[in-house]
């Protein structure tokens, strides 16, 4: 049994805080080293690119202490000097309420600004605040709203834009907001986002490559795939690794007791992962799952260590 799962819907303060600062949620950073004096100092100068990245660093507390009123006014003066995601950046406070009163209008308005000046972030929040029904005005028809939010949507993932094409190949694998459902062309989406480091996509180009889904039909590929998501933390990955590991290569008892593993660490959170644990257990031979329960801990210690390496 393959574990898939649509993304769990994210709250709009945090889904616009990811796509404004170019991470993914769902795995813990590492404390970021200082932020370079020479970045600073570029910021001061009134360099746009240097000010919005000074922002960010501000608004998450990353090499820098937390100060949101110093990362609005660097995002608000990046915004000045024409830069396109800063722009797009302010619809973030708007959207939030971070440094300013909440306003839907004022966060709707900055992503349209940001969007229209090619920013491919603002045009992922645009797309999805307008897929949420928020258009600002009275009196436009939802499926424009629909129609105009998808189109922004595309846009952003047609510019490689990793979160961007993680939702829209999710949108087109679901069939999601009246899309034809799309295999192949979710695929396409879900390898630029995997490439990129997403574990959603790498899990979902896990279970496409494995079925053949879209894409040609390789367990290698898959395994590839759900290991990456896998060692990010990712459950169902973990889950998925270890059921193909089991299928594909029980005979070797290294391989039983690493599929094994992966299920044992999946097991608290994915009743599937958790009721294969209980099948395999059925056929285990003596000290396998003791040396499962060794080898978790070594896999915890592989997940912290790409963890700090960003992979």
């Amino acid at each position: 049994m393959r574990t898939i799962t649509k993304t769990m819907r994210i709250p709009d303060c945090l889904t616009a805080a990811c796509f404004l600062l170019g991470g993914t949620l769902g795995w813990a950073a590492e404390v970021a080293p200082p932020l370079p004096a020479a970045r600073i100092a570029a910021a001061e100068r009134g360099e746009a690119d240097a000010q919005y990245q000074v922002a960010r660093a501000y608004l998450r507390g990353e090499g820098v202490p937390k100060d949101v009123n110093k990362a609005f006014a660097l995002m608000k003066a990046a915004a000045e000097h024409g830069n396109a995601d800063a722009i797009g950046g302010l619809g973030y406070f708007y959207s939030v309420g971070v440094a300013v009163p909440k306003d839907a209008k004022l966060a709707l308005e900055w992503f349209r600004k940001g969007a229209e000046k090619g920013s491919a972030k603002a045009r992922l929040n645009l797309g999805k605040y307008l897929l949420e029904g928020k258009g600002g005005e009275q009196g436009v028809e939802p499926e424009k709203l629909r129609e105009e939010g998808l189109e922004w949507i595309k846009k952003a993932a047609n510019q490689n834009l990793p979160q961007a094409a993680l939702s829209y190949g999710e949108i087109l694998y679901f069939g999601d907001h009246g899309v034809e459902k799309d295999d192949a062309g979710a695929a396409r989406y879900f390898q630029i986002a995997a490439v990129a480091g997403l574990a959603n996509a790498q899990n979902f180009l896990g279970v496409m490559s494995e079925t053949g889904m879209g894409c040609s039909l390789d367990k290698a590929v898959a395994e590839h795939w759900f290991r990456k998501a896998a060692l990010q933390g990712h459950v169902k990955a973990q889950g998925n690794l270890g059921r193909i590991l089991w299928q594909e290569h029980s005979g070797s008892r290294q391989v039983r007791i690493e599929s094994l593993a992966w299920l044992l660490m999946a097991s608290d959170g994915d009743i599937v992962a958790r009721k294969l644990l209980e099948e395999y257990s059925l056929r285990l031979k003596e000290g396998e799952m003791e040396a499962a329960k060794t080898k978790v801990l070594e896999l915890r210690t592989q997940i912290h260590q790409s963890g700090l390496l960003g992979l």
